[in-house]
């Protein structure tokens, strides 16, 4: 005899798995078309964050969103995409959940004539609000940064410290 219930449940939490995803790649197609509407959306109102390695905190939407949208000013002649894949989601109960995202961006400044790519691992835990998921913290750790001045050549690759160091 089939379980209605168990099944149910199964089933809404592949749904919830594949609304996380959507999650993630709705908040990177908002920053890549500047899209801060959908973008604030994607957040919960005490959202943390903890960006390049811990370089850039926030504890604090408003200002979070101000960063991401002045870092991607598209006036400053800011050409940038992400993609992300290869998730790893955990759900800790039928409202909150973690993620572990591999992601490569791509950002290129026309107007000062360099391009930074990124290789990452983000670390999110989600939180279901009135039905919609949102993040609730998200962040990354560089795996490898490459910038390349278009001015000149050869370029160079940097890693962070403990990439760099492994043997």
């Amino acid at each position: 005899m089939v379980d209605i219930e168990k099944l149910a449940r199964q089933v809404q939490r592949l749904q919830d798995l594949e609304d996380i995803k959507s999650l993630k790649h709705r908040y990177f197609r908002a920053m890549t078309h500047g899209d801060h509407a959908t973008l604030k959306d994607t957040l919960t109102a005490d959202v943390v964050t903890s960006y390049s390695d811990g370089h850039y905190v926030f504890d604090d939407r408003e200002k979070l969103l101000k960063f991401l949208i002045d870092s991607h000013d598209p006036n400053a002649k800011i050409i940038a995409w992400w993609m992300a894949g290869m998730p790893e989601i955990t759900f800790q109960s039928d409202t909150e959940a973690t993620g572990i995202w591999a992601m490569y961006h791509y950002f290129f400044n026309q107007g000062k004539g360099f391009v930074d790519e990124m290789f990452v691992y983000y670390d999110d835990a989600y939180r279901k609000e009135d039905g919609v998921w949102r993040f609730c913290r998200t962040g990354y750790k560089r795996v490898i940064n490459q910038i390349l001045d278009r001015s000149k050549m050869p370029y160079t690759i940097t890693a962070p410290d403990w990439a760099a160091a492994k043997k």
